[in-house]
């Protein structure tokens, strides 16, 4: 009788450079909407182009996205905190976004690949997602 080998554990990627460098130009996706005048609840950090919040991406390492407690202030407006949405999937969970980027608008696509309905979020901005892709989000691209 064969023995199938061992099943492998998803390799979890909380953020990228973005927190590891210190680095705070970089696009922020809040777990909850806005509450009052300032975003604050667990968010996810990156500053790179994301085909599928959560699949496979280079030599076969499944990376699963998710929210995770930051210590980084958002334009002032907003900051990753301890509470609701930490260690939840990235992949349609987010609320609201924050692009630091000084040069790049960042969109956030309803579908994995970059295609279907797209919120914009200028250099500098910070906003809900609208009602299409609240809870809807999968991707995200650079332009």
């Amino acid at each position: 009788m064969g023995m199938a080998p061992p099943a492998s554990a998803a390799t979890v990627y909380v953020s990228d450079e973005c927190t590891s460098s210190g680095n705070a130009r970089c696009m922020t996706l809040f777990y909850n909407s806005q509450a009052g005048a300032i975003f604050a609840s667990s968010c996810f950090i990156s500053n790179r182009n994301l085909d599928n919040f959560s699949g496979n991406y280079g030599e076969g390492t499944t990376y699963v996205y998710v929210f995770d407690a930051r210590d980084l202030i958002t334009n002032n407006l907003g900051y990753c905190s301890n509470g609701s949405g930490s260690g939840q999937p990235v992949k349609n969970n987010a609320a609201a976004g924050s692009n630091s980027l000084s040069s790049n608008t960042v969109r956030i696509y309803y579908n994995s690949g970059h295609a279907g309905p797209y919120q914009s979020f200028a250099p500098g901005s910070i906003k809900n997602l609208n009602s299409t892709l609240k809870n809807q989000n999968a991707s995200q691209e650079l332009v």
